[in-house]
């Protein structure tokens, strides 16, 4: 089979998911398609100019959403990004973070500032072993735990009883590097799942996107339980549920080919058919703002431009989301119809990734 060649059977799952506009670039006949860019409602993604930002009353005792960051699961960066030895400043949960892989290859995530003085260990810090040093005085923290374990100029370099910065727990897998937040600092509750698609020979490359969003992981969840936006917001028929299973911080539902794994408040694997798998991560910058980490792979039997084609598409139709999702007011006792049953069942599901009371 050629570049530019479609197996037929996977022709009408990747065609129905398109744009009209973008369907039209298929030829059914020849089974074939271009790779050409799909044309970009992804604007309203690059430019914040073509969003509608409007003043806001206040809410939530000064907050557009009642909602602390969720505890969970969330993607920091690209495991083919962090070297042995680098690290990286970021921003996740409301705190500013070093991400850094140690000497023997571990990634570790630690709260930014040093205890002692309040250097920030990424800028200038330096990769030791398998822990980090802050760049103003030398002190020494493990990744692992954050717990100071050096202080160089002191006789036999004895940290101070409970000096530490606060290290996550960590894995990778899928690509990805995953840290877990936990306000309290519990212990993770469930497991990153593993996509074997993603590690699959006979699957392509995975196709990466990322953008972020003026709005916080609970109503972007909730976005994928209200069908009857689908028809108003995407212009598309509005789609039934399917049937749902629920397993603690599991949750799966299925349409037909259409099935949604979501494994916490921001971490979802969507799959259709024998198509593509699709992974999403919903990371909480801080509790106004979120950035998306999409990534998509397709069996390399459907041709080397698949992944892309339905990244694209994919990227296209979010765009449409943002006026409404960035100017929206969070209603903790909306005036809902019978139609709207599955978000309430969500919201109660959603509860057991916060702590505290926030409604």
């Amino acid at each position: 089979m050629s570049e530019n060649e479609f197996d037929r059977s996977f022709m009408d799952d990747y065609k129905s998911l398109l744009p009209e506009d973008a369907q039209a670039r298929f030829d059914a006949e020849g089974v074939t398609y271009e790779v050409g860019p799909i044309e970009p409602c992804p604007d309203a993604l690059a430019d914040k100019s073509l969003r509608t930002v409007v003043r806001r009353e206040t809410f939530h005792e000064g907050k557009r959403f009642p909602f602390p960051i969720p505890n969970g699961w969330f993607v920091m960066d690209e495991s083919r990004n962090l070297a042995p030895g680098e690290m990286r400043s970021l921003h996740a949960f409301g705190k500013d973070l070093v991400l850094f892989r140690s000497e023997t290859g571990e990634a570790r995530l630690v709260d930014a500032y040093c205890p002692h003085l309040g250097a920030h260990l990424g800028m200038g810090g330096k990769v030791d072993g398998d822990g980090i040093r802050c760049p103003f005085h030398g002190w020494r923290f493990d990744g692992e735990t954050g717990r100071c374990t050096d202080v160089p100029y002191l006789e036999g370099g004895r940290p101070p009883a409970g000096g530490r910065v606060r290290g996550y727990p960590v894995v990778e897998r899928n690509h990805m590097i995953w840290a877990w937040h936990h306000l309290e600092e519990a212990e993770p509750f469930y497991d990153v799942p593993e996509v074997p698609e993603f590690e699959d020979s006979d699957w392509l490359p995975y196709e990466v996107k990322t953008f972020e969003i003026a709005t916080c992981v609970q109503e972007m969840a909730e976005n994928d339980v209200d069908f009857a936006h689908f028809k108003y917001v995407h212009g598309s028929a509005s789609v039934d549920q399917g049937d749902v299973h629920i397993d603690g911080p599991y949750r799966r539902t299925a349409n037909g080919d259409f099935v949604r794994e979501n494994h916490g408040l921001g971490l979802a694997v969507l799959h259709i058919g024998e198509a593509f798998r699709f992974i999403a991560s919903s990371v909480p910058i801080d509790e106004e703002h979120v950035r998306q980490v999409w990534w998509f792979t397709a069996p390399r039997a459907s041709g080397e431009g698949a992944a892309k084609i339905i990244a694209d598409a994919f990227y296209s139709g979010v765009s449409q989301d943002l006026a409404i999702w960035e100017n929206k007011r969070y209603r903790p006792t909306p005036m809902l119809t019978e139609a709207e049953k599955p978000v309430v069942e969500y919201r109660k599901w959603a509860k057991q990734f916060y702590s505290g009371d926030f409604e």
